[in-house]
């Protein structure tokens, strides 16, 4: 009687150890990693096949892909290498061999990717600056790529010293803001000033005005006239050009000065204020 009642008693204890172990562990089914010479092929039986394969030829390894997801089919599927670490500071200079990843990074922090061709890396980061990476578009108002060994900063764009950015309308251009010029005698406007300053002259004067162009839409250039004398100073709009009321001058005497902004719009043509 004792030995049946020891029997049951550890039938009940193995049971409860079982049932210990079961609840424990959520193993599906045991498979052995599969080896393959080359890519994988094999048709997996779900419920008890292998879904891990090793290509002992480039030592890839591979999973399998029950069904079809978002972007890939189902099959067999390399696993990423993951990031291999160097503890120099050099750029790699190998073709990733078995088991190597085809990114590195280094002690600087720089991150490579390997291009497939020869022993080309991209350097992706940039002198290891810490994040970002890339470069960005840019066109002639910027210079740089946005990396940190050449930052974005604003181009020259053949600025001269001493002059500063103006608004076209469309776009940054470099301009001497409202510098002048002194004249006793005729002269044309370029567009590197802003204001014409008429002194004693001996007899009439033209002071030509720039071509009224796409360049120079919403330009406006001042002419002063403060000379003591009696004569005038003739403002000539460029070719055929005139000003909005159709005249194809404007004449200006002693004290009086005149604003003229040009508008462009196919054509170009003058306005004016005095």
């Amino acid at each position: 009687m004792k030995n049946v009642k020891y029997a049951f008693l550890t039938w009940i204890i193995f049971a409860l150890f079982m049932c210990s172990i079961s609840a424990q562990n959520n193993i599906k089914k045991t498979a052995a990693v599969n080896y393959t010479q080359g890519i994988p092929t094999v048709l997996v039986a779900e419920k008890t096949g292998s879904e891990i394969a090793i290509d002992t030829a480039t030592g890839y390894i591979y999973q399998w892909h029950r069904t079809a997801g978002p972007s890939e089919l189902g099959g067999w599927r390399v696993l990423g290498q993951g990031i291999d670490v160097r503890v120099d500071n050099i750029p790699p200079t190998y073709t990733p061999f078995r088991n190597q990843s085809w990114f590195v990074i280094n002690g600087l922090d720089s991150l490579y990717h390997y291009t497939g061709t020869g022993t080309v890396w991209r350097h992706i980061n940039k002198v290891g600056s810490g994040g970002g990476g890339g470069t960005v578009t840019t066109d002639a108002t910027l210079s740089g790529d946005g990396s940190g060994g050449t930052p974005l900063k604003i181009a020259q764009q053949s600025a001269a010293t001493s002059e500063m950015l103006t608004w076209t309308g469309a776009t940054w251009e470099p301009s001497w803001g409202n510098p002048y010029t002194f004249v006793t005698s005729g002269a044309t406007i370029t567009t590197a000033i802003n204001t014409v300053l008429v002194g004693t002259i001996v007899a009439n004067i033209t002071i030509g005005l720039p071509t009224c162009n796409a360049s120079n839409d919403q330009k406006t250039f001042e002419i002063k006239k403060n000379g003591a004398d009696i004569f005038g100073a003739i403002i000539d709009p460029a070719g055929s050009e005139t000003f909005y009321d159709g005249a194809a001058t404007k004449t200006i005497y002693s004290p009086i000065s005149l604003n003229c902004t040009c508008r462009f719009s196919g054509t170009g043509v003058w306005f004016y204020t005095n």
